[in-house]
């Protein structure tokens, strides 16, 4: 082999991995056109444009910031690319009591309001494209198991929020017997920590921030059929 056929054959192997991985998704997404839902088969009308609420700026910073990204993704992968669609809450529900089946894939709107697509670099944690549901789907069956185990002494204060349920994660990933198995470090300088024993640490305005982020994470919204892993079947006539 000659020198410049091996240059020509490096160049030709970044330069194609770069092309399809770097240059044509940037085309694809610097100008999104508007995607509308379809009548006669979508249930809603107009165009699609997803609701997302919480911290997303200031606890997009705070995320990259501790290297989150590192270790969980945000992007639930097109079925041809692997099966996040059949992982229980990463995509949606299967069984979702209020809207059926609410899994999806994820799509270039769900990145709207961040500087940057966190997508992620591996997967040493779970995807975190769902989080937001998944903690409120827990903190539902936990008061729901306290309730049950305390009858007439349960009342609302004892109610469990998904705010707590991540703060304490984020101050001790390995709380828990479950989660011993854990590798996730813990960022207990985002919290104050108690000025006398018995008491429990106050989380900054940082670690507000980042659970904000976090629990905004919830890509379980309707979409046009066009998007859709599980598209509503027309009604029949």
């Amino acid at each position: 082999m000659t020198l410049r056929t091996f240059t020509f054959g490096m160049i030709a192997s970044f330069g194609s991995a770069w092309l399809f991985a770097v240059v044509l998704p940037f085309f694809k997404t610097r100008d999104v056109k508007p995607v509308y839902f379809a009548d006669g088969i979508d249930e809603k009308t107009g165009v699609y444009f997803p609701k997302r609420t919480g911290q997303i700026t200031n606890g997009a910073k705070v995320y990259a910031q501790n290297g989150c990204y590192v270790c969980h993704t945000q992007v639930v992968r097109p079925t041809y690319a692997g099966n996040d669609i059949h992982r229980d809450g990463w995509a949606g529900f299967k069984a979702d009591p209020d809207r059926g089946d609410t899994r999806r894939e994820s799509n270039v709107f769900d990145y709207q309001g961040e500087e940057f697509a966190q997508i992620g670099i591996m997967r040493i944690g779970p995807d975190l494209s769902n989080v937001g549901s998944r903690y409120e789907k827990t903190a539902i069956a936990l008061n729901e198991l306290n309730k049950t185990k305390l009858g007439d002494a349960w009342n609302d204060s004892m109610k469990t929020s998904p705010e707590a349920l991540l703060l304490e994660h984020l101050y001790n990933p390995r709380n828990k017997p479950s989660m011993r198995w854990s590798t996730c470090p813990s960022v207990r300088f985002l919290f104050n920590e108690p000025a006398r024993e018995g008491l429990a640490p106050s989380p900054k305005p940082e670690a507000r921030a980042l659970v904000g982020y976090l629990l905004s994470m919830k890509k379980n919204d309707t979409v046009p059929a066009s998007m859709n892993y599980a598209p509503p079947k027309p009604a029949a006539q």
